[in-house]
Protein backbone atom coordinates (compact mmCIF):
# COMPACT_ATOMS: atom_id res chain seq x y z
CA UNK A 1 0.00 0.00 0.00
CA UNK A 2 1.34 3.42 -0.96
CA UNK A 3 -0.12 5.18 2.04
CA UNK A 4 1.46 8.57 1.43
CA UNK A 5 0.20 8.63 -2.15
CA UNK A 6 -3.29 7.66 -0.99
CA UNK A 7 -3.37 10.44 1.58
CA UNK A 8 -2.13 12.94 -1.01
CA UNK A 9 -4.89 11.77 -3.33
CA UNK A 10 -7.49 12.34 -0.61
CA UNK A 11 -6.19 15.87 -0.05
CA UNK A 12 -6.03 16.68 -3.76
CA UNK A 13 -9.39 15.16 -4.74
CA UNK A 14 -11.71 15.26 -1.71
CA UNK A 15 -14.79 14.84 -3.90
CA UNK A 16 -13.65 11.30 -4.70
CA UNK A 17 -13.75 10.41 -1.00
CA UNK A 18 -16.83 12.26 0.23
CA UNK A 19 -19.48 10.33 2.12
CA UNK A 20 -22.16 12.97 1.58
CA UNK A 21 -25.33 11.32 0.20
CA UNK A 22 -23.45 8.02 -0.08
CA UNK A 23 -24.90 4.66 0.88
CA UNK A 24 -21.42 3.10 0.69
CA UNK A 25 -19.25 4.89 3.24
CA UNK A 26 -15.47 5.14 2.77
CA UNK A 27 -13.68 4.52 6.07
CA UNK A 28 -10.78 6.96 6.36
CA UNK A 29 -9.97 6.75 10.08
CA UNK A 30 -6.45 5.30 10.20
CA UNK A 31 -7.04 3.15 13.30
CA UNK A 32 -10.15 1.57 11.81
CA UNK A 33 -8.41 0.89 8.50
CA UNK A 34 -5.40 -0.69 10.23
CA UNK A 35 -7.64 -2.85 12.43
CA UNK A 36 -9.54 -4.16 9.39
CA UNK A 37 -6.29 -4.81 7.49
CA UNK A 38 -4.79 -6.80 10.35
CA UNK A 39 -7.86 -9.02 10.74
CA UNK A 40 -8.23 -9.47 6.99
CA UNK A 41 -4.60 -10.43 6.41
CA UNK A 42 -4.75 -13.05 9.18
CA UNK A 43 -7.85 -14.50 7.52
CA UNK A 44 -6.19 -14.47 4.08
CA UNK A 45 -3.07 -16.20 5.40
CA UNK A 46 -5.20 -18.84 7.09
CA UNK A 47 -6.89 -19.50 3.74
CA UNK A 48 -3.52 -19.55 1.91
CA UNK A 49 -4.49 -16.48 -0.11
CA UNK A 50 -2.25 -13.49 -0.91
CA UNK A 51 -2.20 -11.16 2.06
CA UNK A 52 -1.89 -8.12 -0.22
CA UNK A 53 -5.57 -8.67 -1.03
CA UNK A 54 -6.08 -6.88 2.27
CA UNK A 55 -4.14 -3.76 1.30
CA UNK A 56 -5.99 -0.44 1.41
CA UNK A 57 -4.89 2.57 -0.64
CA UNK A 58 -3.23 2.79 -4.06
CA UNK A 59 -2.71 -0.85 -5.02
CA UNK A 60 -1.57 -0.29 -8.61
CA UNK A 61 0.15 2.76 -10.07
CA UNK A 62 0.66 2.96 -13.83
CA UNK A 63 1.44 5.77 -16.30
CA UNK A 64 -2.16 5.49 -17.54
CA UNK A 65 -4.28 4.24 -14.64
CA UNK A 66 -4.47 4.24 -10.86
CA UNK A 67 -6.24 1.44 -8.99
CA UNK A 68 -7.49 2.11 -5.47
CA UNK A 69 -8.80 -0.27 -2.86
CA UNK A 70 -10.84 1.65 -0.28
CA UNK A 71 -12.25 0.29 2.94
CA UNK A 72 -16.00 0.63 2.45
CA UNK A 73 -18.89 0.14 4.86
CA UNK A 74 -22.10 -1.15 3.28
CA UNK A 75 -25.60 -0.18 4.50
CA UNK A 76 -25.87 -3.38 6.54
CA UNK A 77 -22.69 -2.52 8.46
CA UNK A 78 -20.43 -4.98 6.62
CA UNK A 79 -16.97 -3.65 5.76
CA UNK A 80 -14.78 -4.78 2.89
CA UNK A 81 -12.16 -3.57 0.44
CA UNK A 82 -13.61 -2.17 -2.77
CA UNK A 83 -11.59 -1.63 -5.95
CA UNK A 84 -12.02 1.38 -8.25
CA UNK A 85 -10.05 2.55 -11.28
CA UNK A 86 -9.20 6.08 -12.42
CA UNK A 87 -7.38 7.23 -15.51
CA UNK A 88 -4.38 9.21 -14.36
CA UNK A 89 -5.09 12.17 -16.66
CA UNK A 90 -8.36 12.86 -14.81
CA UNK A 91 -6.39 13.28 -11.59
CA UNK A 92 -3.88 15.58 -13.28
CA UNK A 93 -6.17 18.29 -14.68
CA UNK A 94 -7.04 16.52 -17.92
CA UNK A 95 -9.89 14.55 -19.44
CA UNK A 96 -10.27 10.92 -18.35
CA UNK A 97 -10.77 9.93 -21.98
CA UNK A 98 -12.60 10.82 -25.18
CA UNK A 99 -14.72 9.10 -27.83
CA UNK A 100 -15.19 10.64 -31.29
CA UNK A 101 -18.12 9.74 -33.56
CA UNK A 102 -17.03 10.78 -37.09
CA UNK A 103 -19.72 11.68 -39.66
CA UNK A 104 -19.33 12.84 -43.26
CA UNK A 105 -22.12 13.27 -45.80
CA UNK A 106 -24.52 11.20 -43.71
CA UNK A 107 -22.12 8.28 -43.24
CA UNK A 108 -20.22 7.10 -40.18
CA UNK A 109 -16.55 6.13 -40.12
CA UNK A 110 -15.65 2.85 -38.42
CA UNK A 111 -12.21 1.49 -37.59
CA UNK A 112 -11.40 -2.23 -37.45
CA UNK A 113 -9.14 -2.45 -34.41
CA UNK A 114 -7.40 -5.29 -32.63
CA UNK A 115 -7.77 -4.98 -28.86
CA UNK A 116 -5.34 -6.58 -26.47
CA UNK A 117 -7.83 -6.92 -23.60
CA UNK A 118 -10.23 -9.11 -25.59
CA UNK A 119 -7.63 -10.53 -28.02
CA UNK A 120 -10.17 -9.85 -30.75
CA UNK A 121 -10.89 -7.50 -33.64
CA UNK A 122 -13.63 -4.91 -33.10
CA UNK A 123 -15.46 -2.37 -35.24
CA UNK A 124 -15.15 0.91 -33.33
CA UNK A 125 -15.00 4.67 -33.60
CA UNK A 126 -11.90 6.62 -32.48
CA UNK A 127 -11.23 6.94 -28.77
CA UNK A 128 -8.34 7.37 -26.40
CA UNK A 129 -7.04 8.15 -22.95
CA UNK A 130 -6.84 11.75 -21.89
CA UNK A 131 -3.58 13.53 -21.25
CA UNK A 132 -2.69 15.53 -18.12
CA UNK A 133 -3.59 19.19 -18.53
CA UNK A 134 -5.31 18.67 -21.91
CA UNK A 135 -8.99 19.57 -22.36
CA UNK A 136 -11.45 16.99 -23.64
CA UNK A 137 -12.02 18.93 -26.87
CA UNK A 138 -8.32 19.24 -27.63
CA UNK A 139 -7.83 15.56 -26.84
CA UNK A 140 -10.70 14.60 -29.16
CA UNK A 141 -9.06 16.51 -32.01
CA UNK A 142 -5.73 14.86 -31.26
CA UNK A 143 -7.30 11.40 -31.33
CA UNK A 144 -9.01 12.12 -34.65
CA UNK A 145 -5.69 13.18 -36.14
CA UNK A 146 -3.75 10.21 -34.76
CA UNK A 147 -6.29 7.48 -35.47
CA UNK A 148 -8.01 8.54 -38.71
CA UNK A 149 -5.76 11.27 -40.05
CA UNK A 150 -8.26 14.14 -39.75
CA UNK A 151 -6.56 17.47 -39.12
CA UNK A 152 -8.09 19.81 -36.48
CA UNK A 153 -9.19 22.33 -39.12
CA UNK A 154 -11.24 19.60 -40.83
CA UNK A 155 -13.33 18.63 -37.84
CA UNK A 156 -16.28 20.26 -36.07
CA UNK A 157 -17.05 18.80 -32.67
CA UNK A 158 -20.39 18.64 -30.89
CA UNK A 159 -20.24 17.60 -27.23
CA UNK A 160 -22.48 14.64 -26.37
CA UNK A 161 -21.84 14.68 -22.62
CA UNK A 162 -20.08 12.09 -20.49
CA UNK A 163 -20.33 8.35 -20.08
CA UNK A 164 -19.34 6.11 -17.17
CA UNK A 165 -18.35 2.88 -18.88
CA UNK A 166 -18.54 0.57 -15.86
CA UNK A 167 -20.04 2.15 -12.75
CA UNK A 168 -19.17 -0.87 -10.62
CA UNK A 169 -15.44 -0.48 -11.27
CA UNK A 170 -14.41 2.71 -13.10
CA UNK A 171 -14.77 6.28 -11.86
CA UNK A 172 -13.89 7.83 -15.22
CA UNK A 173 -16.27 10.32 -16.89
CA UNK A 174 -15.50 9.69 -20.57
CA UNK A 175 -16.30 12.60 -22.89
CA UNK A 176 -18.33 11.74 -26.00
CA UNK A 177 -18.20 13.89 -29.14
CA UNK A 178 -20.05 13.92 -32.46
CA UNK A 179 -17.65 15.03 -35.19
CA UNK A 180 -18.52 16.49 -38.60
CA UNK A 181 -15.42 15.83 -40.72
CA UNK A 182 -14.65 17.11 -44.20
CA UNK A 183 -12.04 14.53 -45.24
CA UNK A 184 -12.29 10.79 -45.83
CA UNK A 185 -9.70 9.68 -43.26
CA UNK A 186 -6.35 7.91 -43.48
CA UNK A 187 -5.63 4.38 -42.26
CA UNK A 188 -3.03 4.19 -39.47
CA UNK A 189 -1.89 0.57 -39.21
CA UNK A 190 0.70 1.41 -36.55
CA UNK A 191 -2.01 1.58 -33.87
CA UNK A 192 -3.51 -1.83 -34.70
CA UNK A 193 -6.13 -0.78 -37.26
CA UNK A 194 -6.37 -2.76 -40.49
CA UNK A 195 -9.38 -1.10 -42.16
CA UNK A 196 -11.45 2.07 -42.21
CA UNK A 197 -15.03 1.78 -43.42
CA UNK A 198 -17.64 4.46 -44.11
CA UNK A 199 -21.14 3.07 -43.53
CA UNK A 200 -24.64 4.50 -43.67
CA UNK A 201 -26.54 4.95 -40.42
CA UNK A 202 -28.79 2.08 -41.48
CA UNK A 203 -25.76 -0.19 -42.02
CA UNK A 204 -24.32 0.95 -38.70
CA UNK A 205 -27.54 0.10 -36.86
CA UNK A 206 -27.68 -3.31 -38.53
CA UNK A 207 -24.12 -4.00 -37.41
CA UNK A 208 -25.18 -3.27 -33.83
CA UNK A 209 -28.29 -5.43 -34.13
CA UNK A 210 -26.30 -8.30 -35.66
CA UNK A 211 -23.60 -8.15 -33.00
CA UNK A 212 -20.88 -6.99 -35.38
CA UNK A 213 -20.38 -3.85 -33.28
CA UNK A 214 -19.78 -4.85 -29.66
CA UNK A 215 -17.78 -1.88 -28.35
CA UNK A 216 -19.72 -0.08 -25.63
CA UNK A 217 -18.21 3.35 -26.30
CA UNK A 218 -19.22 3.16 -29.96
CA UNK A 219 -22.78 2.14 -29.15
CA UNK A 220 -23.08 4.82 -26.45
CA UNK A 221 -21.87 7.63 -28.71
CA UNK A 222 -24.22 6.49 -31.48
CA UNK A 223 -27.14 6.43 -29.03
CA UNK A 224 -26.48 9.97 -27.81
CA UNK A 225 -26.03 11.29 -31.36
CA UNK A 226 -29.20 9.55 -32.55
CA UNK A 227 -31.35 10.79 -29.68
CA UNK A 228 -30.04 14.32 -30.17
CA UNK A 229 -31.06 14.21 -33.84
CA UNK A 230 -27.52 14.53 -35.15
CA UNK A 231 -27.76 11.45 -37.38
Amino acid sequence: MKKDGYLRLIDAHPSLFTNEDASLKIILATNEVEEWKEKTKIKLQHESLPDNWGDIGIVFDDPRVLILRDLVEFPGGFRNGYIRIYNRALLERGSAGVVVFPERNGKVLLMHNFRHATRQWHWEIPRGFGEPGVSAEDQAKAEAKEEIGVEPENIELVALGTLYNNTGLEGNPINLFFAHVTTSGILNQEIGTDELRWVSVREFEKMIADGEITDGFTIAAYTRAKLKGLI
